[in-house]
């Protein structure tokens, strides 16, 4: 037992000795990086992502649950994608179609419409069924 007592003494000793070195070396980086005060945030450009819309629902009538989903994902012009998914027990479909000013020139669902218009007013409405 002696000889097992050493190796973890010795292990642990190394394990110090590294995070030491570990803990200096990380002292003098922060002492070469240059120091930048008072850096401001830019606002989001308009056609970075900010406007998000989500609905969730039940798609089929034979599965509990609201587990499907439609999600519009918009700059602030209106334009990205909205994502549609549609949850089955043995299957599940994603759809995403193109949105430019607030419409799409695919046909949109009701819960796609929805979304969009989650997304357009900030709204965060009641669960459609």
């Amino acid at each position: 037992m002696a000889g097992v007592e050493w190796v973890l003494a010795a292990g642990l000793l190394l394990a110090l000795a590294g995070v030491g070195y570990l803990l200096r070396r990380t002292n003098s980086l922060e002492r070469q990086l240059p120091r930048r005060p008072g850096v401001a945030v830019e606002p989001p450009g308009p056609r970075s992502l900010q406007q998000v819309g989500l609905v969730r629902y039940q798609a089929y009538h034979d599965v509990g649950g609201d587990h499907s989903f439609a999600l519009a994902l918009l700059d602030a012009g209106g334009s990205g994608v909205v994502v549609n998914s549609l949850y089955h027990r043995d299957r599940c479909r994603v759809y995403a179609k193109p949105v430019r000013d607030w419409v799409s020139a695919i046909t949109l669902t009701d819960e796609e419409r929805e979304a969009i218009e989650r997304a357009r007013t900030g709204r965060d409405g009641e669960l459609t069924g």
